[in-house]
C-alpha cells in the first residue's frame, strides 16, 4: 500500500508539474500537487498488513491462545524492528536485522502451521518480548544522550544481553522443528517397513552404508584440540593480541519481500528524479527534516542536483543493499 501511495504521488505530482509548464489553470494545478501531498502524507504511514491464521484444525480454546500469542509475535516484531531503526549503533543496528531475519523465518513457519505456535511459546513469551523490551530501552539512552561512566556501563550490558540472543532465536526454531521432524521420520520410517512388506527394498542402502563407514573410518578422530568456534554475530575477537572486527553477515532480503523492495526502489527513484527539487522523495522516506530543507532551497537547484544523483543511486543500488538501508 506504502508503494502505491508513492506511485500516486508520482504522477499527481509530474501531472502537477506538466500543467504548470504548460499554463493550465491554478485549481488544478493546486488539486493536483494537493494530491502528490496527500499521497505523500498517506505514504509516510505504517500499513500493517492483515494476515489470518488457518485455525480451523484447532479446538476452540487452542485456537484462541494461538491466535493471541500470534498477535503477541506480530507486535514484538515490530516493536523490535521500530527500535532498530532509531537505534544510531550501527553494530546492534545491524545484529538486529540479523535476529529480525530469523525471528521472521520462525513465524512464517508458524503462521504455516498454527498447531506449532504452543511450541513457540517461549520464544514468543519470553526471548523476543525482552529483545523487544531491551531494544527500546536502549533506544531511549541514546536519545538522552547523556554519556556518563554509568549510562555507559547499562548500554554496554544491555548491547551484549541482546547480541546472545541471537542464539537463543536459532535455538527455539530448532526445538519448534524438531517436532515435525520426529512425525517425519515416523511417517518414512512407516513407508519402509510398507514398501518391505510388498517386497520392495532400497538396492543402494548396502553400498550407501559402506561407502559411509568407509568415510568415517578415513576421516581423522575428532577431538578438541585445534576445533574453530565460530565467533558469535557483533562478537568481538582477538588476533596477535589486537581487536579484529566484528563478525558481520550480510542482511538479505526475503523472498516474499523482494518484488515490494523492487517496486519501492523504483518509486522513490522516480519520486527523487522528478520530484526531488521539492524532496518529496525525503518526504516519502519519512525524513521530514530533509524534506523541508530540500523544499525551502528549492529554487537554489541544489536539490534538484542532488536529488537526481540519489534517484541515479537508488535505481542501480543493489536490492539487499536497498532493503538494509531505505525499505520500510
Amino acid at each position: 500500500m506504502r508503494n502505491i501511495y508513492g506511485l500516486l504521488a508520482l504522477l499527481l505530482g509530474s501531472g502537477g508539474i506538466y500543467t504548470i509548464l504548460n499554463d493550465f489553470s491554478p485549481a488544478v494545478c493546486l488539486l493536483l500537487m494537493l494530491g502528490m501531498g496527500i499521497s505523500v502524507y498517506k505514504g509516510q504511514l505504517p500499513q500493517q498488513e492483515v494476515r489470518k491464521l488457518d485455525l480451523s484444525q484447532l479446538a476452540a480454546e487452542q485456537a484462541d491462545t494461538a491466535l493471541a500469542d500470534w498477535e503477541k509475535a506480530r507486535g514484538d516484531y515490530q516493536r523490535i524492528e521500530e527500535a532498530r531503526r532509531k537505534i544510531r549503533d550501527s553494530q546492534l543496528s545491524r545484529q538486529l536485522g540479523l535476529m529480525q531475519q530469523e525471528s521472521a523465518r520462525l513465524l512464517n513457519y508458524v503462521e504455516k502451521h498454527p498447531e506449532r505456535i504452543a511450541a513457540a511459546g517461549r520464544f514468543i513469551h519470553y526471548y523476543q518480548d525482552r529483545a523487544a523490551s531491551l531494544s527500546e530501552q536502549y533506544s531511549e539512552l541514546e536519545e538522552t544522550k547523556l554519556e556518563t561512566e554509568q549510562v555507559r556501563q547499562v548500554k554496554a550490558r544491555l548491547k551484549e544481553t541482546i547480541v546472545s540472543f541471537d542464539e537463543a532465536y536459532s535455538a527455539e526454531f530448532t526445538k519448534i522443528i524438531n517436532s515435525q521432524l520426529l512425525d517425519m521420520d515416523a511417517e518414512l520410517t512407516v513407508m519402509q517397513q510398507s514398501l518391505e512388506a510388498e517386497g520392495i527394498s532400497n538396492n543402494q542402502q548396502g553400498s550407501t552404508a559402506e561407502a559411509v563407514e568407509l568415510n568415517a573410518a578415513k576421516a581423522p578422530q575428532a577431538t578438541g584440540i585445534g576445533r574453530k568456534k565460530r565467533p558469535r554475530r557483533g562478537a568481538v575477537t582477538k588476533v596477535g593480541g589486537q581487536e579484529t572486527a566484528p563478525f558481520k553477515e550480510k542482511i538479505t532480503t526475503p523472498d516474499n519481500l523482494r518484488n515490494s523492495v523492487l517496486f519501492q526502489k523504483v518509486i522513490m527513484s522516480g519520486l527523487a528524479i522528478v520530484l526531488g527539487t521539492f524532496g518529496v522523495h525525503k518526504f516519502f522516506q519519512g525524513k521530514t527534516k530533509w524534506g523541508m530543507a530540500y523544499l525551502f532551497l528549492f529554487w537554489t537547484m541544489i536539490p534538484t542536483l542532488v536529488s537526481i544523483v540519489e534517484g541515479i543511486r537508488y535505481l542501480f543500488m543493489p536490492v539487499d543493499d536497498f532493503y538494509n538501508q531505505y525499505y520500510r
